[in-house]
């Protein structure tokens, strides 16, 4: 374990895997939102959508989002997690990723709403993806994790204190990918 991050490669059974991409990717509430960035409304490059307990409400890019209550399996995925690390997480920003030119490119987990020290728990489902660690302190340092099907990634508050993140994209990889990122809106 890094001080950073927590990674287990196999945190979900293949099976269990296996079951919940094929439900997500066909089934979830899929939307491809927009986002403002240097004052112009440009569509994210992969599809999302947010869960979270009835009211909450989580802001990026000029993009709100409010919690509308929990599907079943995401709802028990969370208390997994807050069982597992001793959280509370509620909500959950699910990313879909059609192939390898949808990505995440570099960013901070740091709004408001999230804390000073917010906790990340990343579950990686589908194709397998590079994500990216890169030190604001040492810009040219950067470290690639490797998210397997069915792995978790616990990222510690000093991760977006210090950091930022991508999920770059990936010539060659046809393969869709979901990505649930489980936070705590305080």
């Amino acid at each position: 374990m890094s001080l950073l991050y927590d990674y287990q490669r196999h945190w979900l059974s293949k099976e269990e895997a296996d079951v919940l991409f094929q439900q997500g990717w066909n089934t979830w509430p899929w939307t491809q939102g927009a986002v403002q960035l240097f004052g112009r409304s440009i569509r994210e490059p992969r599809r999302s959508f947010f869960q979270g307990d009835i009211g909450i409400q989580y802001t990026y890019a000029g993009r709100r989002l409010i919690g509308q209550g929990w599907m079943p399996e995401l709802d028990r995925l969370k208390e997994r997690i807050n069982q597992e690390y001793g959280v509370s997480f509620n909500s959950v920003l699910v990313n879909g990723y059609r192939n390898g030119q949808d990505y995440m490119g570099y960013h901070q987990d740091n709004e408001v709403e999230l804390g000073a020290l917010p906790h990340i728990a990343s579950i990686s489902i589908g194709a397998e993806r590079d994500f990216l660690l890169k030190s604001m302190a040492q810009p040219a340092s950067v470290e690639k994790i490797f998210l397997h099907h069915g792995s978790m990634l616990f990222m510690y508050p000093e991760v977006q204190k210090s950091f930022k993140h991508a999920l770059p994209k990936r010539l060659g990889c046809n393969s869709p990918r979901i990505n649930l990122t489980f936070r705590q809106i305080l």
